[in-house]
């Protein structure tokens, strides 16, 4: 079994989003990004991760994705974090292709977006933590990773 309270400490991903960029819209629970426990879905209006998309220009102006922004923003992030080439051009292949992102269809396109990339971050990270732990969650994200296909 893994620690699904805190995948993040299975690999080390940078932030993708800079701090300043989260100015505003921030729900006010206090718990950092990285922190958050995964047991939360989302808010049902998702304002905080359209909020976050918004500031960061990956939106138009109805909140629908700009796909060629986040393309473009994310080619910029991976720019000096190259060992997560592979990682990144999976998230511009699934989550940005043809077909329409996954998710329930109460969980808005913000969180779609937000989670197929932290899917597939994790599934494609270059820096593995090797611990039973990680493992487990490894063996978990392999199991659920041919849905995104």
């Amino acid at each position: 079994m893994y620690n699904k309270e805190a995948p993040y400490q299975c690999c080390n991903i940078p932030d993708l989003f800079e701090i300043e960029t989260n100015a505003g819209c921030s729900s006010g629970s206090g718990t950092p990004e990285g922190e958050r426990v995964f047991t939360n879905r989302g808010s049902p209006d998702c304002a905080e991760r359209t909020c976050l998309l918004r500031n960061n220009d990956l939106l138009f102006d109805n909140d629908e994705i700009d796909k060629d922004s986040v393309r473009q923003y994310l080619d910029q992030w991976v720019a000096n974090r190259r060992e997560f080439t592979l990682a990144v051009n999976t998230v511009k292949d699934v989550c940005l292709g043809k077909k329409p992102m996954l998710g329930p269809n109460e969980m808005c396109d913000a969180d779609k977006l937000l989670f197929c990339i932290n899917s597939n971050f994790y599934n494609k990270c270059p820096n593995w933590l090797e611990t039973d732990a990680c493992t487990g969650l490894r063996q978990f994200l392999e199991g659920c990773m041919p849905y995104y296909d």
